[in-house]
C-alpha cells in the first residue's frame, strides 16, 4: 500500500527517474524488507534504514521538483518546515543513521532524495 501510494507504477515500470526510490519496512525487530524487491540500488537504503531502525521509511526522488533544484542546500544543516519541525540535510545515505528520528525526515544532498 505505501509503495503504491508514494511510488505509483514504479513497481512494474521502473524508470531512470524512480529506480532509486523505494519503501523499507520493519517486518520484525532488526529485520527490514525493501520494496521493490531485488533492486540493487536500494541496498544502501536498506542498510541505513536498518541502522536508524524506524518502523517504515520511504525514499522519494525529488530532483525533478523545482524547489529542490533551485534551492541550494550546500551549507544548510536543515530545512525548517515550522518552528519546531525540520528536515535534516545529510551528505549521503551513510549519514542517515545519525538523523534525528523525531524530525521524521532527511534530505540527502548527493542523491537529491527525501527519506521520510
Amino acid at each position: 500500500y505505501l509503495f503504491k501510494r508514494t511510488q505509483g507504477d514504479a513497481w512494474f515500470k521502473p524508470s531512470e527517474e524512480n529506480v532509486f526510490a523505494g519503501v523499507c519496512l520493519c517486518v520484525e525487530t532488526g529485520c527490514f524488507r525493501v520494496f521493490p524487491y531485488g533492486n540493487p540500488y536500494l541496498l544502501p537504503f536498506e542498510a541505513a534504514v536498518g541502522a536508524l531502525n524506524p518502523l517504515v521509511a520511504i525514499k522519494v526522488c525529488v530532483y525533478r521538483e523545482p524547489n529542490a533544484r533551485e534551492r541550494s542546500f550546500d551549507d544548510a544543516p536543515c530545512i525548517y518546515i515550522s518552528h519546531d519541525t525540520r528536515i535534516h540535510i545529510l551528505d549521503s545515505m551513510a549519514h542517515l543513521p545519525q538523523a534525528e528520528k523525531d524530525q521524521c525526515g532527511a534530505f540527502l544532498r548527493d542523491e537529491r532524495v527525501l527519506i521520510v
